[in-house]
């Protein structure tokens, strides 16, 4: 067998526990370096966190990680721990952005879902009221709005980032008005953002009565798994026709990408590489392989995707240094975040099937 067939070997379930364990290790040393903030990134092995007091758009991702990790292990000071975390998010719930999304599913949501939280239930309930209110009729969509870098034209923005975790937040309850207004997001999404082929922009804004995408479809992978979280909720929400075009967006995926860690940005040869889209879309990958005939080969490719990252570099002693993220108004470069960790510790625990990859 050769290196690169070797390469594309879904992962091992003794791998996949291997790194949960490192994971959450990694966990406990990220939060005595960080105390009572939160962290945003960090960029190697020797460096220190940049810490946040309030969270920004990546605090959700924190709180997930330690509900994720309480929902494993049963333990009481892990539960204790996210919800205190959650509850610092609170001052969260007025700000002027569609991040809120990230936010408060992952940070609260998932609380609510997986451990019948009371507190982390509440705060989302909430989430789901501001999102609503948010919601413009005209334009048939939440907007990115203007905090948390949405800036001046924010309100005639739409972004893809918080597709997912919206169409969850609306379907909490089931009930049909909230799951009118996700359905009316997801639409929005792709009169915005997505192309005949597959390929999703990241974003759009409304000019002149119509939406325009702000760069080339499919270019950024981050944006394609954005995506494809997306679509995969969508699908088992709604159903037909989204099941196919989220199917037309993994063939998209696999067309561009194959199955190695993809580039940041296609259009740029000598870039990075973007292994936390890689996670997202593993993870994508599995919560769309029950809904479709033919859902083996996509759960090959979500194992194929898991096995390049933990085999890699970008992965040591629960280390994952694989979230392309902008650290200046001119660089962007491979880091350790709570993001990037969130995901590749939920799309491990759906491997191994601890964890249902439908509510992430």
């Amino acid at each position: 067998m050769n290196v690169a067939q070797a390469w594309q070997e879904p992962l091992r379930l003794d791998e996949a526990y291997r790194a949960i364990a490192a994971i959450l290790r990694r966990m406990d040393q990220i939060q005595a370096s960080c105390g009572e903030g939160f962290p945003l990134y960090c960029t190697g092995a020797d460096n220190q966190w940049k810490v946040s007091a309030g969270g920004s758009w990546l605090g959700g991702f924190w709180s997930g990680l330690w509900w994720l990790r309480a929902h494993r292990s049963a333990v009481r000071g892990d539960r204790r721990q996210a919800r205190q975390v959650t509850e610092r998010l609170r001052d969260k719930l007025d700000s002027a952005t569609h991040h809120r999304s990230l936010i408060f599913h992952y940070g609260a949501g998932l609380g609510g879902g997986l451990l019948d939280d009371a507190m982390a239930k509440e705060l989302a309930e909430q989430a789901v009221g501001h999102l609503a209110r948010a919601f413009d009729p005209l334009l048939g969509c939440i907007t990115l709005g203007r905090d948390m870098g949405g800036g001046e034209q924010g309100d005639q923005r739409l972004s893809i980032d918080p597709l997912a975790a919206t169409l969850h937040l609306f379907a909490r309850r089931a009930e049909l008005r909230w799951l009118s207004l996700g359905r009316q997001q997801l639409q929005a999404s792709f009169r915005a953002c997505a192309a005949g082929d597959g390929a999703w922009s990241s974003q759009a804004h409304h000019e002149n009565g119509e939406w325009r995408a702000e760069e080339r479809p499919g270019d950024w992978s981050r944006g394609q798994a954005w995506a494809l979280l997306g679509l995969s909720v969508g699908a088992r929400l709604y159903g037909a026709p989204y099941r196919q075009d989220a199917v037309l967006a993994c063939q998209y995926w696999q067309r561009s990408r194959g199955w190695d860690v993809p580039r940041n940005r296609l259009s740029e040869n000598q870039g990075p590489d973007d292994p936390c889209s890689a996670a997202m879309v593993s993870l994508a990958l599995q919560g769309l392989a029950p809904q479709i005939p033919d859902g083996e080969m996509l759960l090959q490719h979500a194992g194929a995707q898991l096995a390049a990252i933990i085999r890699s570099g970008d992965f040591h002693e629960g280390r994952f240094v694989g979230h392309c993220y902008r650290v200046s108004a001119t660089e962007e470069q491979k880091v350790e975040s709570a993001c990037g960790s969130f995901f590749l510790l939920a799309a491990l625990l759906a491997w191994t099937g601890e964890l249902d990859p439908g509510v992430i």
